[in-house]
């Protein structure tokens, strides 16, 4: 049984991939900078590529999940 992909599960898909890009860039930049002395500049180059790669993959299971309606319907009600 498939169900329909709400609203902000595709707007989740969408920043997913944008924060999968980003990750990918980043750890790209990183692996230029491998030679450099500043640490600091590593480090946070690091964290924040992990940081996008892991809110990227949340994002996209989010997005890939079946959601079944919820909602309650007024003629159950009565």
């Amino acid at each position: 049984m498939e169900y329909k992909k709400h609203f902000l599960q595709k707007i989740a898909k969408i920043v997913g991939i944008i924060c999968t890009i980003t990750a990918i860039g980043c750890a790209i930049y990183l692996m230029t900078i491998l030679d450099s002395e500043n640490k600091v500049l590593k480090g946070s180059i690091g964290a924040t590529t992990f940081f996008f790669f892991m809110l990227g993959l949340v994002l996209n299971v989010i997005s890939s999940t079946n959601l079944p309606n919820l909602k309650i319907d007024k003629d159950d009600l009565k």
